[in-house]
Order: structure tokens, then sequence, then C-alpha cells
């Protein structure tokens, strides 16, 4: 199928996947079955997962309640307001993330009330649903299909994406753009996907005005208690207040790009194509494999700090198995995959995975195939 531009997308078939369900793939549900049952634990969120929740909540208010009432000032106080906005970021991919994916329990409204976690740091829940779970995660790498490579042209994720001259620099301004991307979702693409009537293929119902003004209101509340607030009752300058909330939300944001896209724009990554019916000819578990890359997969620290996000195979294979196992599954998916003669992707050090990002950025900026 050729490169679908976003106006021809109500044309768009179904993704489908043809292949039949491989031995890798039941190998690998067997064998994590299996370990849940060795180790008498079960799938979802365990003590260590309500104390990292206990933890990060707590850490939120603390830090709030000294930028507010400690008296510091000068760099202490932008240095506090960073990690006041690097926890927000914590929750987000440490708890939200686990509730949006029904990962944290098997009640829905506790996974409901974890997930409305998005709403009060910036991130609308709903429209975070609809382009990560039922867009993203159906299509990881495919155009127009996974809303995670629509750019706005801004960049060249696929290599029969429109080209323009200045992609040949995209691997020298992707962090820039990716330090303004949680300022960009506070300000402006939730309220862009929000007046779509499509995400991706995925057709969205008319939405009703109440939940409209949520949006309006949870975003009132977010920018009132992390800008307004701390700009009215903090004594210090305002620009060290604005310093702290732009220096916050670009740490965040480049921490967001690291984990959601170089763990799919890879140097071994592909593409794979749907054919004209929307079929795509491998299975789920073979295109995660080919679109999909972990980084330190054996690191308990960064898999803590990322939310098992940089185990990312095993997010996509496995979504509904919380954060807090995902080192043991990236050793049985390497194991598993080994087995049945299947390349498993994965980088040791996340300074060697974003080179492999930058190194793939760099070759779809001079790369000028006929779309």
């Amino acid at each position: 199928m050729s490169f679908v531009r976003e106006k021809d997308i109500l044309l768009l078939p179904q993704i489908r996947y043809t292949g039949k369900e491989d031995l890798f793939y039941q190998r690998c549900r067997n064998k994590v079955n299996r370990y849940f049952i060795d180790k008498k634990k079960h799938k979802l969120a365990d003590s260590r997962m309500h104390g990292k929740t206990l933890l990060l909540f707590s850490l939120w208010i603390l830090l709030y309640m000294l930028m507010l009432c400690s008296g510091i000032r000068g760099w202490s106080l932008i240095l506090l307001q960073i990690a006041w906005h690097f926890n927000m970021f914590l929750m987000s991919v440490g708890i939200a993330h686990d509730g949006t994916h029904h990962a944290y329990s098997n009640k829905r409204w506790v996974n409901k009330f974890f997930t409305g976690v998005f709403d009060y740091i910036g991130i609308n829940s709903d429209m975070w649903e609809y382009n990560h779970i039922h867009s993203h995660h159906r299509a990881p790498n495919v155009p127009v299909y996974d809303s995670a490579i629509f750019s706005l042209s801004l960049f060249r994720f696929h290599p029969r994406a429109p080209y323009y001259r200045f992609h040949r620099y995209q691997h020298r301004y992707i962090f820039i753009v990716y330090a303004f991307s949680t300022l960009f979702k506070l300000f402006i693409l939730d309220f862009f996907s929000f007046s779509r009537s499509r995400i991706g293929f995925i057709s969205i119902q008319r939405r009703p005005i109440t939940q409209f003004l949520y949006l309006l209101f949870t975003k009132a509340v977010v920018i009132t208690y992390t800008l307004v607030l701390p700009l009215i009752l903090i004594d210090a300058p305002a620009w060290q207040i604005v310093t702290g909330f732009l220096l916050g939300h670009m740490i965040s944001g480049i921490a967001l790009g690291i984990i959601f896209q170089v763990t799919h724009l890879h140097r071994d990554t592909t593409w794979p194509e749907p054919d004209a019916t929307g079929n795509i000819k491998t299975s789920f578990a073979q295109h995660i494999l080919l679109t999909t890359a972990d980084f330190c997969p054996s690191s308990r620290v960064i898999t803590w700090i990322s939310g098992g996000l940089n185990i990312h195979v095993a997010h996509h294979l496995f979504p509904r198995i919380s954060q807090m196992h995902r080192v043991p599954l990236a050793r049985i998916i390497k194991e598993t995959a080994a087995e049945c003669g299947l390349s498993y992707h994965y980088y040791p050090t996340i300074l060697k995975a974003i080179r492999a990002h930058l190194d793939t950025l760099k070759m779809l900026g001079r790369e000028q195939t006929a779309c």
C-alpha cells in the first residue's frame, strides 16, 4: 500500500494481522504464565507498585509545599521546580500509564482513578487513550494508523513520508522539539485532538459538551496550580518561577521523547506495509519485534524511572501486566526469540539507544524516496 496522506484517511481500511499466531508468542505466553505461577505472583500492581504510588504522590505534595512555603529563592527554587515537574513525569509513566492499560488493578474504578492522574498533570486522559491505546498500540510504525509517527511534517518518521529539505537537519533539532512536547500537549495538542473527527484510522464520535468543559476545567486547574499560584504566592522574581516551569517541562519532554520514540525509531526498526485491504502479513507479535526495541532491559533503576517503558517489547506484547514485572519478562522474550530464530532488538545503554535513534533520523532525513 502506498504512503497515505492525512487527507486520504477516510479511505483507510482497518489494520489486520493475517499471520497465524506464531510459536514465539505461544511460548512467550506459556513461559510468562509459568513465571507467575512459580513465583506465586499476580500480574497486576503489587506492594512495590503500591509503595511507588504512595512515594510519588507524597513527593508531589511535599515538593509543592516546599516551593510555596520554604522561602527558597534563586537557582535552588528553580531546581526544586524541576524536581517537582520531573516527579509529575514519573507519575505519568509510573502510575497513570498502568491505569490506562488496566495493568494496575482488576477493579475498573481503580484503573480509571489512576488514569485520571493524566488529567491533573496536564494530559487529557480521553485523548491519550485514543492516541496511545487505540492508535499506537494497534499498529506501531504504520503511517497514519500510528499517531505516534504523525508529526505535522515537522519530522520524517517513515522512509516514504513526504520529504522536505529541512528534514536533513531533523537529527539535530529533534531533542529541541521533544523538550517542548509537554508544553505543546498542555496548551495545544489536546485541543487539536479533541477537535478532530479521527485520530489515526479511528473514527471518533462527536463528544458531548461536558467532555469539552472537563478538558477546559482540568487544563485551567493544571495551569493555575503549576504556574499561576507559584507566581502569586512565592516571593521571588517572576523569571525564576517561569524558568523553573519551562525547564521542568523541557526535561520531562526530553525524557518522554526518549521513552516513546527511541524505542520505535532506531537503527534496526522496520516499517511493515499493509496491503490495499489493510492486511499486514505477519503476526502481531512478529510486528512488535520488527518495530520495537528495548534499552537497558536489565536495569531495575532505569525501569523504575521509566515506568517499565524502556522494556518496550514486553509492554506491547503484554500491556496488561504491571511494569514491576518487566525485567523478568524481558529475559523471557529475549530467550524465546533466540529459540525461535527471531531478532530481539535492545540497546544496553541509553546513550547507544539515543545514537541509534539519531542515526535513523539522519537516514530518514536524507533519503528522498518517492511517495
